[in-house]
C-alpha cells in the first residue's frame, strides 16, 4: 500500500509539474522569438567571466545571460543560478529570428528541442525524453521522497547522465552520482530504470577509483545468474539449481494447507545435498 501511495503521488506531482514546466517554457520561447539586444540594456556585465566583442556575459539578480556571435548566428544561453536548468536560443544574425530552442538540465538536453526555418516557422522537433517513460520530474520527486535528496541542487549532484543500455539490459537508465560532502570524498551512485523508476542498483565509489556503476551492476547480475544456474541441492533424487529450487519451493508453499500433514516442513527444509 505504501508503494502504491508513492507511485500515485509521483504521477500526480509529475502531471502538475510537467504542465507548469511546459507553460513556463512556452512563455520563455514566445517572448524570445526574435533577438533584441535592447532587452538587456539594464543588465550589468558579469565580471566573473572574460568578455570579448563576440562573447558577452551579463547578469541581473539571479539571472545570467551569455551572448555569442559566430558564423552568422547569435546564440543566447540563459539561466537562473539557483536552478540546474539552462535555456538555449539560436538566432539568425541578419533576420534576428529564432532558429532553434532547447533546454538543458545539468548540461543534459531535456524535453523537446525545436527548430525553425528562415521565416520563423517550426519545421522540426526532437523529443530527447522520448525513450524515458519515467521523466526527470518523476526522478526529482522520487529522490526527494525516497532519499531526501534534491536533484535540483547542483552542489549535491556530482554526476547526472542517462542512456539506453543496449548490450545487456536493453533499457533506458538514469545514472546519478551524489556528493554528500563527506571528508572521505565518497560518491554515491544510483542506477534507475528509465521505464518505471525502480532503483536498480546503488554503489559507493571513492573519488579517483576507476569503477563504472553500470559495469558493477552487470557484474552483480551475472554473478547472481551464475549462482542461480549452478547445483544447489538434491531432493528425492533430483538435482536443483538455486533458481529451480526457489520455484519448486514457491509451488510447495502455495499448496501448504492441503499438504501440511504430509511432512512438508520436514522434507523441504533439509540441508542442501541431503534427502
Amino acid at each position: 500500500m505504501k508503494h502504491l501511495f508513492i507511485i500515485l503521488l509521483l504521477i500526480t506531482q509529475n502531471s502538475c509539474s510537467s504542465q507548469k514546466e511546459l507553460k513556463n517554457n512556452s512563455k520563455k520561447t514566445d517572448s524570445m522569438k526574435t533577438f533584441d539586444i535592447n532587452t538587456y540594456k539594464d543588465w550589468e556585465i558579469d565580471t566573473y567571466y572574460s568578455q570579448s566583442e563576440n562573447d558577452k556575459f551579463l547578469k541581473k539578480g539571479n539571472d545570467r545571460i551569455r551572448i555569442i556571435n559566430y558564423n552568422g548566428t547569435i546564440q543566447v544561453e540563459k539561466n537562473d543560478i539557483t536552478t540546474p536548468y539552462k535555456y538555449y536560443y539560436l538566432y539568425d544574425s541578419n533576420t534576428k529570428l529564432l532558429k532553434s530552442f532547447g533546454v538543458r538540465y545539468l548540461l543534459l538536453g531535456i524535453g523537446k528541442w525545436r527548430y525553425y526555418d528562415e521565416t520563423g516557422k517550426l519545421i522540426k522537433e526532437i523529443d530527447t525524453d522520448l525513450p524515458y517513460k519515467f521523466s526527470i520530474s518523476n526522478l526529482i520527486e522520487k529522490f526527494k521522497i525516497e532519499y531526501s535528496l534534491d536533484l535540483e541542487d547542483s552542489k549535491t549532484v556530482f554526476r547526472f547522465n542517462r542512456y539506453l543500455e543496449k548490450e545487456y539490459l536493453n533499457i533506458p537508465i538514469y545514472e546519478i552520482g551524489i556528493d554528500r560532502g563527506t571528508i572521505s570524498n565518497i560518491i554515491e551512485f544510483y542506477l534507475v530504470d528509465g521505464n518505471n523508476g525502480k532503483t536498480l542498483y546503488s554503489i559507493k565509489i571513492a573519488e579517483g577509483e576507476i569503477k563504472s556503476p553500470l559495469n558493477e551492476y552487470i557484474k552483480q547480475i551475472k554473478k547472481e545468474e551464475g549462482e542461480n544456474n549452478t547445483y544447489y541441492k538434491t531432493y528425492k533424487g533430483k538435482n536443483y539449481t538455486k533458481k529451480e529450487w526457489e520455484i519448486f519451493e514457491e509451488e510447495w508453499h502455495k499448496n501448504y494447507e492441503e499438504n501440511k500433514n504430509k511432512g512438508f516442513w520436514d522434507d523441504i527444509f533439509k540441508r542442501p545435498g541431503k534427502e
